[in-house]
């Protein structure tokens, strides 16, 4: 299964991971506090909300929150989220996840009036 694929890949590179096994889990564990970096999520799951639905209620609740999502469909709009097409190699995600990071980082700190020297 892709998501346990995922989840290994990840873990393997030093990333705390908490899986949600659809949107509906995912926003419920948000909702109650779980931290995290990165909102991760594929664009098209089972469920009362779909991943993009999931983005934009992390955007309103989380805005702090990086979101990276993923898709095989190419013809879905996904408004100003960051898309992962599928197929993709493990490097691929890696470096998608880390541009994201380092963009809320950025407008983070520019939103606040500096930008961070590395």
């Amino acid at each position: 299964m892709l998501r346990k694929f995922l989840e290994m890949v990840l873990l393997a590179q030093g990333f705390a991971v908490t899986v949600a096994e659809n949107a509906d889990q995912a926003r419920v564990l948000l909702a109650d506090g779980t931290t995290a970096d990165l909102l991760f999520s594929d664009v098209r799951m089972a469920g009362s909300m779909d991943g993009l639905q999931l983005a934009r209620w992390a955007r309103e609740h989380r805005p702090a929150m990086a979101v990276l999502l993923q898709t095989g469909f190419t013809e879905l709009l996904t408004g100003d989220f960051t898309v992962l097409l599928k197929p993709y190699a493990p490097e691929e995600l890696l470096a998608a996840i880390a541009a994201e990071l380092h963009r809320e980082r950025r407008s983070e700190a520019t939103s606040a009036g500096s930008i961070p020297c590395r």
